[in-house]
């Protein structure tokens, strides 16, 4: 009988913090997942007694203020799709769930390339502004997308304040939690630590990457927190097994 790989992997006790992109009628790749299985995947979620927590929630396990309840877990959308609000947002009301989109700042003061495909449009201040903060909390994703292990030290700084500066001239409420654009970091380690360092000086309360692993508590470091990659290409099995595990293959 043959082993299934993921057999391989251990289940690992934390947090699913579960990292989307965009929602899309009629298509399924690596950045996008359909209406449909989203609810899917939601449906799981519920009927397996799993707990949706805030991103304020999450902050507050990271910091010890409230003990961590089995089977939380987190969702996050990247990068503000338009088709987050029309189709996610539906269904986030729907199942009673929440949610944090990090978002790109030159999407807010409206110096963002346009878009040449629909599915690509980002929301406007006006349409963030609809959200219910008690669904969807917002938080940062840079300014302008940059690869932070492509970038200098300097660059990324500046690039994090105008992500901060944008969301200030908006007027919207946002968490000053950053998700790294591409989950990369600065490709030295001593440029990483200083980064860290800096974020912390600015008021940065955490950083997310990917890693593919649910976030154990308490964290060894709130500026490298694990998020789980959902494809859009992902059945329920292969969901199920992500959420304790984090991925499907151990190599």
């Amino acid at each position: 009988m043959k082993i299934p790989l993921h057999a391989l992997l251990p289940t690992i006790k934390g947090i699913p913090i579960l990292m989307y992109h965009r929602v899309w009628e009629g298509q399924s790749d690596n950045l996008t997942i359909t209406p449909q299985n989203l609810r899917a995947q939601f449906s799981y979620l519920k009927d397996n007694g799993y707990s949706s927590i805030s991103l304020s929630d999450f902050l507050d396990i990271l910091s010890g203020k409230v003990e961590l309840k089995p089977n939380s877990f987190l969702l996050s959308f990247d990068d503000g799709y338009r088709n987050n609000l029309t189709f996610a947002y539906p269904i986030l009301q729907e199942y009673g769930f929440k949610a944090v989109f990090f978002i790109i700042g030159n999407t807010l003061d409206g110096t963002a390339p346009k878009e040449t495909e629909a599915i690509n449009d980002k929301m406007t201040v006006s349409e963030l502004e609809m959200l219910d903060p008690e669904i969807v909390q917002l938080a940062l994703h840079s300014y302008n997308h940059i690869h932070f292990k492509q970038n200098s030290l300097q660059q990324i700084q500046m690039d994090i304040e105008q992500n901060i500066f944008a969301f200030e001239q908006s007027e919207l409420p946002f968490n000053r939690v950053l998700a790294y654009p591409f989950g990369g970091r600065p490709a030295k380690v001593s440029e990483f630590k200083r980064l860290k360092k800096w974020m912390e000086s600015v008021g940065i309360e955490a950083a997310f990457r990917i890693g593919n692993q649910p976030c154990k508590i308490p964290v060894e470091d709130a500026y490298e927190i694990k998020r789980i990659d959902i494809l859009g290409t992902d059945s329920i099995s292969d969901f199920a097994i992500k959420l304790r595990k984090g991925k499907l293959k151990p190599f």
